[in-house]
């Protein structure tokens, strides 16, 4: 896992450590400690006050009664301004613009908080789905060469070995593979990271929660990138309201898809000819 500072940002270097090298880097000290604060207290608010949500990988809790502990909050878009602000911060928009094009989608935007006692998840894939396990479902000649997915975490609490920073198995990114019991887990390490830290990780690399050993909550928002022609996991608009939609900065419209015109109702549309290279031309 390699660190950088918002002074030393290196974008190729970057690209080059998720795709080739551990799979994992950690950009410093990137957000107001006020607005991580804000963030932290509108999870901990929904954590506290709705029922259980859909959660994943958790199969080991929920056979030991220990899925409460597991708590995910979704749709964040709607849960304050102060989402909005965090994912569209500068690095985000450069790094992802070039590692899955400039017009790249959120595909989800939640928070996951573990309790103390929570004993986290199973490793585990977010390239191309989650249920890349279910191979006989998704095309053959699917490989890592090149990028389909990229994952960013920002801490709400400290990500610790203690509390469970996420694990990961450096390199494990380079081959498209879903881990299962006759791999090598030796090398596992952890993703260890502070607030006010911008984590981001390849979706091949095998990662996955770990146990919570500590006396104190670890809360932490997570975030799927997609280019745009991937169908995104979590509905993020139809919550949504239209003076939000009608309202957000273009970053956020850019992350919501809305000025993205695919799919579309052809049979409904005005344009009788807006695609080609002689049409651009124009």
């Amino acid at each position: 896992m390699r660190k950088f500072s918002r002074d030393n940002f290196n974008i190729n270097e970057a690209i080059n450590e998720l795709m080739h090298e551990s799979g994992v880097i950690v950009v410093e000290n990137i957000y107001n400690l006020n607005e991580i604060k804000e963030a932290r207290e509108i999870v901990n608010h929904f954590a506290d006050t709705q029922e259980q949500k859909e959660t994943h990988f958790n199969a080991e809790a929920e056979a030991s009664d220990k899925i409460k502990l597991q708590q995910r909050i979704w749709n964040l878009f709607g849960k304050g301004e102060v989402f909005s602000k965090l994912i569209t911060n500068d690095i985000i928009f450069s790094l992802m613009s070039k590692l899955l094009g400039s017009e790249f989608f959120c595909g989800s935007y939640c928070a996951s908080r573990l309790l103390p006692g929570s004993i986290g998840q199973e490793l585990h894939i977010d390239y191309p789905y989650w249920d890349f396990y279910n191979s006989e479902t998704f095309p053959m000649g699917l490989n890592s060469s090149f990028a389909q997915n990229c994952q960013a975490t920002i801490p709400l609490d400290i990500c610790s070995e203690q509390s469970g920073a996420t694990a990961y198995i450096p390199g494990s990114q380079k081959k498209l593979h879903y881990p299962n019991e006759n791999d090598d887990f030796s090398n596992k390490q952890q993703m260890i990271a502070n607030p006010g830290d911008l984590v981001f990780f390849n979706g091949n690399c095998w990662h996955g929660a770990s146990p919570n050993k500590s006396d104190h909550q670890r809360a932490a928002l997570l975030i799927e990138f997609l280019p745009k022609y991937i169908k995104p996991v979590e509905d993020l608009v139809t919550y949504l309201s239209e003076d939000f939609k009608n309202n957000s900065n273009p970053k956020v419209r850019q992350l919501l898809g809305l000025n993205y015109e695919y799919p579309k109702i052809m049979d409904a549309s005005k344009k009788i000819n807006n695609i080609g290279l002689g049409y651009k031309a124009k």
